[in-house]
């Protein structure tokens, strides 16, 4: 049986049943942790914890089908040298380890979801793969994936069994697992009705821009520039830097600055005994009424509420 080659040489200990593992991926900061269910011979199921800004690493190449699915977060991929394609909550991706991205990384510094891969030649022999008519081959060339990666917009129907699978993560039941991966290859296999692709791509020039904006915007987070006047500065059309945004970060330059601030402002609230009205202040905020309705617009709770919450644990 093939090793997966993205998980050679990792840190590796059991996980909560006897056909899950739990595998680690070294980072420079935050923590990489991946529970790799052995599905079937040559067909894994991998569940990724990421709180990091990339994990990865060169030289993955190998005949291996992936289809990925974001519950949390954005993943950014580099298939050349010119366009870059973004994953957002609920996107689903597909593409061959033949053709695996030249870089990768997390924009917001966090990723949740779960890849599902298939080695073909190890696929070939699996009983229910027969009698579904699923064919890992068929899946590769339906989708061209020796040429492209699909990415595919959120999607009930998938939506209804990936979140079937992650309930049932807690106490992880094999056939139940095998079922619901049948289920999914089914759908990918056999729709008829084309999924909605995206197809927005950014160029290299583009995107590299817009970073360079969002570095802008966290220099100095107590003022707030215009976003004509920053598109300005930085070659940008208006046009350009809030679709380009957005498909980066998920969500607009303001709404960006005003979750940064409020993270920034909660670990204040946990880590010293500044006043709230202070901290308001260190934010940007000159009332600390406006302050605690932002802070719970993002966190839930009020500034006090969320300190007591914290020192009560």
């Amino acid at each position: 049986m093939q090793e997966l080659r993205y998980l050679r040489d990792k840190i590796k200990s059991p996980g909560p049943a006897p056909f899950v593992t739990h595998a680690t991926y070294p980072v420079e900061e935050g923590h990489a942790d991946l529970w790799v269910y052995e599905i079937f011979s040559g067909v894994h199921l991998m569940v990724t914890d990421f709180v990091c800004e990339t994990c990865f690493e060169e030289g993955m190449e190998q005949d291996v089908v992936c289809i990925h699915h974001c519950v949390k977060g954005r993943f950014e991929c580099v298939f050349d040298c010119r366009n870059y394609v973004y994953m957002g909550e609920g996107d689903t991706a597909l593409n061959s380890m033949l053709r695996p991205p030249i870089g990768a990384s997390f924009p917001l510094r966090y990723y949740l979801g779960s890849t599902i891969s298939l080695i073909p030649e190890e696929c070939d022999g699996i009983p229910e793969f027969s009698a579904f008519g699923i064919n890992a081959r068929g899946i590769f060339e339906k989708y061209s994936l020796a040429k492209h990666c699909r990415l595919f917009r959120r999607n009930e129907a998938t939506e209804r069994i990936y979140q079937e699978i992650y309930d049932s993560l807690h106490d992880p039941q094999l056939p139940f697992l095998r079922l619901k991966l049948l289920e999914l290859l089914y759908y990918f296999q056999n729709r008829q009705t084309v999924l909605e692709e995206n197809r927005d791509y950014i160029p290299k020039s583009v995107t590299e821009k817009i970073k360079h904006v969002k570095e802008h915007l966290l220099e100095d987070t107590e003022k707030r520039p215009g976003l004509r006047e920053l598109a300005c500065e930085h070659g940008l059309s208006l046009t350009q830097l809030k679709t380009g945004f957005k498909q980066i970060y998920g969500e607009t330059p303001y709404a960006y600055l005003k979750r940064y601030k409020m993270h920034r402002a909660a670990a204040l609230l946990t880590e010293t005994d500044k006043k709230v009205g202070d901290i308001a202040q260190e934010s940007g905020y000159q009332n600390a009424s406006k302050f605690a309705d932002a802070f719970r617009d993002v966190m839930g709770i009020t500034p006090l509420q969320y300190r007591n919450k914290k020192e009560n644990r």
